[in-house]
């Protein structure tokens, strides 16, 4: 029988979403990882927007990209912590190499 704890903890590896948000976190892709599609698609929709934006020189793009940065920072300091959970609400497995 499965314990408590095994019950509460994802599929899905904390290091991977958190090398996503490293890599890849202004286009969601720690989030569509995650399961999350719909915060997932609007972060690389925001993204987007706010790049042609940027390009098209508006000065609003700038301050959409600085809220897009506050974004991924939130992710990820969240998931270095350990406080990120998946789309079903559990929290993400651990790191540990001697399972």
């Amino acid at each position: 029988m499965e314990n408590k704890e095994e019950l509460n903890v994802s599929t899905k590896n904390r290091f991977t979403a958190l090398m996503l948000c490293w890599f890849l976190g202004f286009f969601g892709v720690h989030r569509l990882y995650a399961g999350k599609i719909g915060s997932g698609f609007l972060m690389m929709y925001g993204t987007i927007a706010s790049v042609l934006a940027v390009l098209s020189c508006a000065p609003i793009g700038y301050m959409c990209l600085i809220t897009m940065l506050a974004l991924v920072a939130n992710d990820f300091a969240v998931i270095a912590l350990g406080q990120f959970k998946d789309c079903y609400g559990k929290q993400m497995s651990s790191d540990d190499l001697y399972r």
